[in-house]
């Protein structure tokens, strides 16, 4: 693969350069869970609190069952907030506009048991002028345009691959 410096000054001279937005617009899947995920999942858990404490209403437990019922709420609330707030860091996150060359792509797929969906994610390591790698978690839809040895700009928003603008400058 060639990560030649001449090969960066080869895009940044490519008269399609000056034209590759500084912003691009993000992948459907980039804002999909947060328009659709987020709301849906805080109206689900508040709907179980209710019915978890009307259960110990009613119900009358022992204290150490209705301990265990509001420690677990706890560490769900707790694991929704650390989410919401990883969602709220991407979001307002920069969007950093850099020259770079694919160097490895990789999958990760995990769950796929008898009782869980499979679940993949996709890396897409980076090289920049200066030699130093990134690996970005990337987005699935454009994962199939992108190949080791492409060249181009890269779009990158909180270690996360969101577009790749090639250049066949080679």
């Amino acid at each position: 693969m060639n990560t030649d410096p001449s090969r960066f000054d080869r895009v940044e001279a490519h008269p399609d350069y000056r034209t590759a937005p500084e912003q691009p617009v993000l992948p459907a899947d980039a804002s999909l869970g947060i328009a659709i995920a987020a709301p849906v999942s805080i109206a689900l858990f508040g709907i179980v609190v209710l019915i978890v404490l009307g259960m110990l209403i009613t119900l009358r437990p022992s204290l150490m069952v209705t301990v265990i019922f509001i420690a677990a709420i706890a560490v769900i609330a707790a694991n929704g907030m650390r989410r919401f707030g990883a969602i709220i860091e991407f979001r307002n996150a920069p969007i950093e506009r850099r020259v770079a060359v694919i160097v490895k792509d990789r999958t990760e797929v995990t769950g796929g048991t008898e009782h869980h969906a499979a679940s993949t994610s996709y890396y897409t390591t980076l090289q920049l002028r200066d030699g130093t790698r990134i690996e970005c978690r990337t987005y699935r839809s454009i994962v199939g345009r992108l190949a080791v040895g492409d060249i181009g700009v890269a779009y990158i928003k909180a270690q996360t691959l969101v577009e790749f603008f090639r250049f066949d400058v080679d």
